[in-house]
Parts: structure tokens; sequence; C-alpha cells
């Protein structure tokens, strides 16, 4: 168990959060039902491909020890196979894709050959072979085109109809609930009212949800009463996996849900974590295994925190073996602001120049701002140690730096 009384930097709160994650159930499904799972196992090729020597091109079947005039005795059209073999000196005209017939050795294209009547001249060499799709070509039976804990996109899933399999292993996708607290959220049907906000932080988690595949079972809003809120928590741990929360983990005098889940019945893994936004961040777990992610109520700090813990969590719990977030060097376009021992993760702007990316400050990374995070396309990660020349806590790196940033879209491909 976790020293959860420490505030935990960014690498050891990840590694204690996917440490407690473990991926859902496996279950053979109808291929129709499996586009956006994760293959819960390594699929196979239940027969060679292709099952039987085919043309590349439309042309003749021919011998290729002989010619250049041959006689055609039969059409082979694809998905029919050849009335029989053929003799020396004959030929079959033939279509993409179709059986080569026994007796022939290679293609030769219609752009090579003259017909006249029945009477077929090749004007080019015979080569053993030439633009035929041996059996097997593509895979042989039993070979492995698609490992367990590959995603189902667009690309794989139309793959397995191509390999025939009728139902396929996968994950069954992490059930997830979310709960949003605070007097001061409304809902945008609503309308706006003096001194409230409008309910973000449902829609950052639905929308990152939505975007992994991954299904909110339950959604529910819940008053500023510890009674109200621990009896919810309760109720929604025989639905879900995984619970998330916004709001009520700092140490107001109405910040139930923290004190929750640092007290009984509750294993708390994080308690906090050294970064900035989302420092309030609580991460437990329950009796009955379900992992909590308690997110700030900031809907900066909620989304920093879900892309950088949250969102590797449900890809490890819908079973992918690719979970960790893809972080990549970006140079500073503009300087930006860190500081010692707390990592700032700080909203940019990305553009590409040849083979180089670059970030760009968009104006504000108070963590009360939220509304340019619509002009941003990921984080720069700064670093925790102050670069040379500065002293003091606070430290600014100057445009032309490399830093690590993750971009949002890629995280949820």
């Amino acid at each position: 168990m976790s020293d959860s009384r420490q505030i935990h930097p960014y690498e050891h709160a990840l590694k204690v959060i996917l440490g407690a994650v473990t991926a859902s159930p496996v279950s053979s499904v109808d291929v129709h039902q499996t586009l956006g799972l994760v293959l819960g196992a390594d699929v196979r090729v239940p027969r060679d491909m292709p099952d039987l020597p085919r043309s590349a091109v439309d042309g003749y079947a021919v011998q290729s020890d002989h010619g250049p005039l041959f006689t055609v005795v039969q059409e082979v059209r694809a998905g029919v196979l050849p009335e029989r073999p053929l003799a020396p000196g004959e030929a079959a005209a033939i279509m993409t894709g179709a059986v080569m017939p026994d007796g022939a050795d290679c293609i030769v294209m219609l752009e090579v050959c003259r017909l006249e009547g029945d009477q077929v001249t090749v004007h080019e060499g015979l080569k053993p072979g030439a633009l035929v799709n041996p059996a097997g070509d593509e895979a042989h039976v039993e070979e492995i085109f698609a490992t367990a804990g590959t995603p189902i996109t667009a690309a794989v899933h139309p793959a397995l109809f191509c390999a025939g399999l009728a139902a396929v292993p996968v994950h069954r996708p992490p059930r997830v609930a979310l709960l949003v607290s605070g007097d001061e959220v409304r809902e945008i049907e609503d309308g706006p009212a003096p001194g409230q906000v409008f309910n973000t932080n449902r829609y950052i988690i639905e929308a990152l949800c939505t975007g992994l595949g991954v299904p909110i079972v339950a959604t529910h809003a819940v008053q500023d009463y510890e009674t109200a809120t621990r009896d919810l928590l309760a109720g929604l741990d025989d639905e879900c996996d995984l619970i998330v929360t916004s709001g009520g983990v700092s140490k107001g005098r109405y910040d139930h849900l923290g004190a929750i889940m640092r007290g009984e019945g509750y294993e708390l893994l994080v308690g906090g974590t050294a970064i900035k936004p989302g420092r309030p961040l609580h991460v437990a777990r329950s009796g009955k295994g379900t992992l909590i992610f308690g997110m700030p109520g900031y809907p900066s700090a909620c989304l920093t925190n879900a892309f950088l813990y949250l969102v590797p969590a449900l890809k490890k719990a819908a079973g992918r073996a690719e979970y960790a977030t893809r972080w990549f060097p970006v140079e500073l376009a503009d300087a930006m602001r860190g500081r010692l021992e707390k990592t700032y993760f700080n909203r940019a702007r990305f553009q590409q120049k040849g083979h180089q990316w670059f970030a760009h400050d968009p104006g504000s990374q108070i963590s009360s701002h939220f509304l340019n995070f619509a002009r941003c396309h990921g984080l720069v990660r700064m670093p925790v140690d102050a670069p040379e020349g500065h002293f003091g806590g606070a430290f600014t790196l100057d445009p032309g730096t490399v830093v690590s940033a993750l971009d949002f879209g890629w995280e949820l491909a």
C-alpha cells in the first residue's frame, strides 16, 4: 500500500494508479459488434490466404515453357473454380483474383497479348510465377495477424471479416460512473445564475470516455452533503468498475469527497500530486475493488488530470496493450513558466514546421481559466529543476527550449 499522506510526483502517482488497474474480462463476441473494443487474445488466420493460387491481374493463365501462341480453352472468373486443367499450349482467360487452373504456372497481362479468334499471342517473355499470388502468399493457416490488446479500429475491424472470423475474443469495456458535486454547478439547459457555474467537468469525462469507447453507465449530480455523497458512492460501487467524481477533494468545509475517500471502507492510493493544475487529485479503491478518481473542481485541473491519469487507466482497464502516454518532443515557440519541485503541465497549441513540432502559449495558464482549451492541442510538461541561470521557486524557459508534450487527439486514438 502506498503512503497516501505524501503528495506524489507525477510519475509515482501514475505508477500507483496503473498498478491498481486490471483489464476487464474477456469473452467471445459476434464480430459485427466488436468495432471499438479491444482484442482479448491473439487472433489467427483460420486458413491460408489466399487458399488457392490466384491471378493478380486480368489476362491469360499459361505454361511458361510454351508459346508464344496459345489456344484459349476456358474462362475463369473470380469466385468460380476452373473447369479443367490446362494442357501444354492451352490458355485460360482469367480475371483478377480468379483461381489459377492446374497446368498453368504464370499469368500474362491483356496489354501484352493479341487475341484472334481463340488464338492468343504473347508479345513478352514468359516467367514462371509471374503475376501469380500463391496460396498462403498473404498469411498461412494459424498465423497471428492481430495481437491481444489491439484496439479494434476502422482498419482492424474489416481485417477480422477478411480473415473469416465470425466471433472474436474481446475485453468487456470498463463500466464508468460519473458523480459531479457542488451546489454551484448548474446544467446548461437551466440557464445562467449569479455566482454559479455550468457543469463542464461532466462533459470533459464524457468526451474522453466516448473517444476511448468506454460507456458511462450512470451520471449523477450531488449536493455538498456528506451523507448523500457517501450513500451515492456506495450505490455506484455495485454498478461499475470505476467511478469518476468532480469537486470536493480539497480541504474546504464542504469538500466531502476527499474525506470520504480517506476514511473507512476505502483504501486511499493517491492523496494529491505535485503537479499544476490538478494537485488535489485523490484516487482510492473501495472494499469491492472499484477505483474512484476524485477530480478537482476546476475544469482545467479536471481535464489535465484526466489526460495524465484517467486516460491511461481507462486504456489499461479496456485491455489495451499500449496504454502509456505518448510523450513527444516539442520546441517552445513562446516562453513558458515552471516551478521547482512541482511539474507544470501547460496548455499549448502545436504547429509543425518541417520535422519539428513547436508549442505556442495560448495566452493564459491560470487554473481558473478554461476557454482557451478550445484552441489548444495538448499539454507541455515543464521540468521540475530550474535551468541554468535561474534562481528561486519559479523559472521561465526561453523560446527554443525542447520539452515533452502530449497531444489530446493522439491520446484518444
